[in-house]
């Protein structure tokens, strides 16, 4: 069976494909124009979904337009009612109004925000749709099955939209940021130690666009973040956020997949800085912090992940290596939802979904015009990992940097690639006191 779940936000979109692969083979669509799109293609191909998932709230035409849209399509078909796709609406909302209209344009049934599997489940029951390939349960244990995949991202999920995501600080900042203040170094220098801070780097930045500090324009530098908000109270917030404990940072095997991500995040940031700067390339935001938030969702996984296994949600102790598997394959996913939930601009949200690779994907669909500053995160981040600086630095296949798309887009060649690495590497030498 196919299914075609159609809804604008990163996560509602990934948990709900995972409730329903139980049940068929799910697409995704962003908006209304490529639900759509989907759907006459699946009439064309003479596979047409079965069970149509739409968000009643989409960019540019809403769901209940679309609704009306592939009803008519239907008739116009002049296909049999037992033949029609069941559409079920999704709504964060209450407003009986919106469900009438809904039901009045042709849905089947609606459920509601955040979602419960379980309630989806029984909807499904009673349109007579049943799960596929259920395992066997002729044995009887008194031990817990071992969590599936599709279980383990969808708790995820749950708890990532209940929750207000918290970065953990850098070790070592607050001591050397003191001896800085002591010295009485200069603003650049300051500025230069904080940036290497992913957690102090964004609560700077949105701290300076509260209300209280905020000036007639949004701002997207640390420099002009620590500026607007004076040495006093950036003092306070370096020390709140790095006297700050996180269970991330107690438990050895965290501890040392945080670190890890931090120096790719960190090394990547340094080589988007490099590059721009040698490429003298003219961006609508800071490439030191686009490259160091490219991968702030993998940050986020491994704090909810670890919370979740000290509570016992898993089931036992998860592997190393399942840990890393599944925060390389959700992370793009997760640091998307997150900033966009931070409100920050459309260049660091399609940095963070789209840096792992520039092909087109049926999920998360690419912008038509690939920006200079996602070309730039790109190359930065598989510069990053050549070097090693990854969570999985020894399974990596070596890439060629000179021939991936990033690269030649941005006419970066052998020698410019051979100076930025160099670069990049001095550095990180130089950062490695507060790793």
């Amino acid at each position: 069976m196919k299914i075609l779940i159609v809804d604008d936000e990163i996560v509602s979109l990934t948990k709900l494909k995972l409730i329903m692969a139980p049940f068929g083979q799910c697409q995704t669509a962003g908006n209304g124009r490529q639900a759509l799109a989907r759907f006459h293609d699946g009439h064309r191909n003479a596979e047409p979904f079965a069970l149509i998932m739409l968000d009643i709230n989409l960019p540019e035409m809403d769901g209940i337009n679309v609704l009306a849209q592939i009803r008519q399509a239907e008739k116009d078909l002049n296909l049999p009612a037992d033949q029609a796709a069941k559409i079920l609406m999704a709504t964060s909302h209450t407003d009986k109004n919106r469900i009438i209209a809904s039901v009045q344009s042709g849905c089947n049934d609606y459920i509601s925000k955040p979602f419960d599997p379980a309630v989806i489940h029984k909807k499904l029951a009673r349109l007579g749709f049943r799960r596929q390939n259920l395992p066997s349960q002729t044995s009887v244990t008194k031990e817990r099955p071992a969590i599936t995949e599709s279980q383990f991202i969808e708790n995820i999920a749950t708890v990532f939209d209940r929750r207000n995501i918290r970065l953990p600080a850098l070790p070592g900042i607050e001591s050397k940021f003191r001896q800085l203040i002591v010295q009485g170094a200069a603003f650049k220098k300051i500025a230069g130690l904080l940036k290497k801070d992913i957690a102090i780097s964004v609560e700077l930045i949105r701290m300076s666009n509260c209300v209280y500090y905020r000036g007639f324009l949004v701002n997207k530098a640390l420099e002009q973040a620590i500026s607007r908000l004076g040495f006093a109270a950036v003092e306070q917030i370096v020390a709140e956020m790095a006297g700050r404990r996180f269970y991330t940072m107690e438990t050895p095997k965290y501890r040392c997949l945080l670190e890890k991500v931090w120096r790719h995040s960190i090394a990547c940031a340094h080589a988007a800085e490099i590059t721009a700067t040698l490429l003298k390339l003219k961006l609508s935001v800071d490439p030191f912090s686009l490259g160091l938030l490219h991968d702030v969702g993998k940050i986020a996984l491994l704090q909810i992940i670890a919370e979740m296994e000290r509570r016992g949600k898993f089931n036992g102790q998860t592997s190393t290596a399942n840990l890393t598997a599944t925060v390389d394959k959700y992370h793009c996913l997760f640091g998307a939802r997150l900033l966009e939930r931070w409100k920050y601009t459309a260049s660091y949200i399609q940095c963070a979904l789209h840096h792992e690779k520039l092909s087109p994907d049926e999920e998360n669909e690419l912008p038509q015009d690939v920006s200079k500053e996602l070309l730039l995160v790109h190359f930065a981040n598989m510069l990053a990992k050549s070097l090693e600086y990854d969570l999985q630095p020894d399974d990596q296949t070596p890439v060629n940097l000179e021939n991936t798309e990033s690269a030649d887009r941005l006419k970066i060649n052998s020698s410019r690639i051979k100076t930025i690495k160099e670069k990049v590497t001095t550095a990180m030498n130089d950062t490695d006191g507060l790793l």
